[in-house]
């Protein structure tokens, strides 16, 4: 497996979880992206972590809308 397949399936299933209104779940890939941004900035791949980050930025304003919507 490599660092591209990772990023799409999270990709997908942040989409995933935004169409299913899963905010706990997007939640929790929020921090798994950070998670893989860190450890990509931790081995030195910059434009790896940039990838991870824009996806935990993604995960994090999916769930704040879907927070938005039961008010």
């Amino acid at each position: 497996m490599h660092s591209d397949d990772i990023y799409a399936y999270l990709e997908r299933t942040i989409t995933e979880r935004h169409l299913a209104g899963d905010k706990p779940g997007l939640l929790k890939l929020q921090t798994t992206c950070g998670t893989l941004m860190a450890a990509a900035q931790a081995s030195g791949d910059a434009p790896l972590a940039k990838k991870f980050q824009i996806l935990a930025a993604r995960a994090a304003n999916l769930a704040e809308k879907l927070g938005e919507r039961g008010r």
